[in-house]
């Protein structure tokens, strides 16, 4: 694939509770997923929404110019928006067009998170052995490249029936699921995820 806010509940990966640690292919089966909203929000009081069909925004320090990611590149961006469609439409909101003044706007995007650091490692003198410890003149200093990839998929709900003078919309409800970058089968853990953030949010509805 070429292409935060207030953490108060995490599920999928962190709820086993007193249950066996799972392995780490199960781990890598599901998504940590967070959800944040506003308290003061009347998700009663909107009725439309609007959102894109095929494009989902990309946001990456790796490559800064990679701002989104659309249809004809990915089958990813779809499967994303018609699963978050299909939860909005169950909440009984109707979508309409981004022209007809939509309650609701939704967005939907990937944040990579991209590090590569060194680490120098200067080995000790001595080293152990089975008749006790002796040293050598040959172990030099050696450099350990490490790379990490992490990347959250997140969907917000935004007010845009009450926009402020200055034009800022506030943003209602804001859901955080990953690391997509380390899953098993990303589009059905990408869906499943979204289920569950909309399950473990019983106040977004109509």
């Amino acid at each position: 694939m070429k292409k935060i806010a207030l953490l108060t509940t995490l599920v999928g990966v962190a709820l086993w509770g007193c249950q066996p640690e799972p392995d780490s292919v199960k781990l890598l089966d599901q998504l940590v997923v967070s959800t944040h909203y506003d308290k003061n929000a009347n998700f009663k009081s909107y009725a439309t929404y609007s959102m894109s069909t095929d494009t989902i925004g990309f946001i990456s320090n790796a490559n800064p110019k990679d701002t989104i990611l659309t249809q004809k590149e990915s089958t990813y961006p779809r499967t994303v928006l018609q699963r978050v469609e299909a939860n909005i439409n169950k909440a009984n909101y109707t979508r309409v067009a981004k022209n007809a003044s939509p309650d609701l706007g939704i967005n939907v995007y990937v944040v990579n998170d991209y590090n590569l650091f060194q680490q120098v490692v200067y080995p000790s003198y001595y080293y152990p052995s089975y008749y006790g410890y002796y040293g050598s003149y040959y172990n030099y200093p050696y450099v350990n490249t490490y790379a990490q990839n992490t990347g959250a998929l997140v969907l917000e709900i935004v007010d845009l029936k009450n926009i402020g003078a200055d034009k800022k919309v506030n943003v209602l409800w804001t859901a955080y699921m990953g690391d997509v970058y380390s899953t098993i089968d990303l589009n059905k853990q990408s869906t499943d995820a979204i289920d569950q953030a909309f399950l473990q949010s019983p106040y977004i509805s109509k």
